[in-house]
């Protein structure tokens, strides 16, 4: 099969777009048709490192290509909506940063777009899904080896992000003009996305808390906390941070099923499940296996006609609990997701 084209539209978000890039490189069906970055010298560089000789100062050259079969748009989020819609305009494909949108009005155009071009938009956020560790657990979950979910808890501590490899400013990634939330929605969109596609239902309500605990004065919190529940009885904890100590990153979650549980602690790198798992009896340890995906070969799949993973209603979805969270951490109250707004 000839190779699919794909165009990576910013490097704002460089912790996905670097290997992302370095991935379509080395697959044998994917092809990097160019790179465009607001910083060229940033962009230059990558491409160097790539053997990449398209660098452009210009999106819209990438998007406008006719050779281009699909666009990776990792932009600051306040950029993405536009480059998406342009892009579906243009009938690419897409693969989008998450959000996908600082708010659901924004949203809700890209929703549009690519309803009507008919292309495949995959969300940055739901590529986990597609991860050996997160597949693995959806299979026994669908088994029915935890029983029905009753209560889920992710906590993940993490420093500041920082806005390029070497620059330990947060940049875009804590402006409030840039970016639609800080530490919580950071990696909180990822727990949203995973307990939705686990569960196989949407978020009923949220009850958040944001706070400046380490940085008191950065523009957007560092520390977030919530309670969401779910249309389907699951009630989940969801702490999310940039308030950890540079190098103290953790992850960890837990699943509790009226027949089992699950647990992944990142220090100890283990998963370990008790449930329908004969002849063992209590918890059993597994290797966790791979958590992320950079879903080259899904997408590529998904463009000649496989069914995706994940849509843009999901990532709609994913941001309109994610904006419930920051309504309610403002108001104190519980706040029930706005996803009509499209």
């Amino acid at each position: 099969m000839a190779s699919v084209r794909i165009a990576l539209v910013g490097l704002d978000h460089w912790y996905s777009a670097l290997p992302l890039a370095r991935a379509i490189v080395d697959h044998p069906e994917a092809e990097l048709a160019g790179i465009y970055h607001s910083d060229p010298q940033q962009a230059r560089k990558v491409g160097q490192d790539l053997g990449i000789d398209r660098v452009t100062d210009h999106p819209e050259e990438l998007i406008h290509d006719p050779d281009v079969t699909a666009i990776a748009s990792f932009v600051s989020v306040d950029r993405n909506p536009d480059i998406c819609i342009a892009a579906a305009r243009e009938g690419k494909h897409i693969l989008s940063i998450k959000p996908l949108a600082r708010t659901l009005e924004e949203s809700s155009r890209v929703v549009e777009a690519v309803r009507e071009a008919g292309v495949v938009f995959l969300p940055a956020e739901s590529r986990q899904r597609l991860s050996a560790q997160y597949a693995r657990l959806k299979s026994w979950v669908d088994e029915g080896r935890l029983g029905r979910l009753l209560t889920a808890s992710f906590s993940l501590w993490a420093s500041l992000p920082r806005s390029w490899p070497d620059d330990p400013d947060p940049g875009w990634f804590a402006d409030p003009n840039r970016a639609p939330g800080g530490g919580w929605i950071d990696h909180a969109i990822y727990h949203i996305d995973l307990l939705r596609w686990l569960t196989g239902s949407e978020v009923a309500r949220v009850y958040g808390v944001a706070r400046n605990l380490r940085y008191p004065d950065l523009p957007l919190e560092d520390y977030g906390v919530a309670t969401v529940e779910f249309e389907s009885g699951l009630v989940a904890t969801i702490e999310d941070t940039w308030h950890a100590a540079p190098g103290a990153f953790r992850m960890q979650w837990s699943l509790v099923g009226s027949e089992g549980a699950c647990a992944y602690d990142s220090l100890s790198g283990r998963v370990a499940v008790a449930g329908s798992f004969p002849p063992f009896e209590g918890w059993v340890h597994f290797a966790p296996g791979q958590a992320g995906s950079e879903g080259i070969d899904h997408w590529i799949a998904a463009m000649r006609g496989e069914q995706p993973i994940a849509t843009v209603e999901d990532a709609h979805h994913n941001l309109a609990a994610c904006v419930a969270f920051y309504r309610s951490a403002a108001s104190g109250e519980q706040v029930v997701p706005q996803v009509g707004r499209r």
